[in-house]
């Protein structure tokens, strides 16, 4: 993996962790919230939760890859030729 290049980037990668590791804590029943009564809701919520983190860890992953192939197009310079003029 790249090392991180952006504060965005070190947001994103966070928050996806985070999610995933709340999903997880969701799923094995660490972490209950109050508004989720049954077994079958708690599975579907951290499913959700981890496969979203998932998701985002991914998209800021790729994120990066595509900024550099964009800037790496948008930088060749192979178009112009050469720079000698023949009179």
């Amino acid at each position: 993996m790249a090392g991180i290049t952006s504060f965005r980037q070190l947001i994103g990668f966070t928050v996806a962790c985070l999610m995933v590791i709340s999903g997880v804590m969701i799923l094995i029943g660490t972490m209950m919230p109050a508004f989720i009564p049954t077994y079958r809701l708690r599975i579907t919520f951290g499913v959700i939760l981890v496969l979203f983190g998932v998701f985002r860890f991914t998209s800021v992953y790729f994120a990066e890859k595509r900024s550099k192939k964009t800037q790496s197009i948008l930088e060749d310079d192979s178009w112009k030729g050469s720079s000698t003029s023949t009179d």
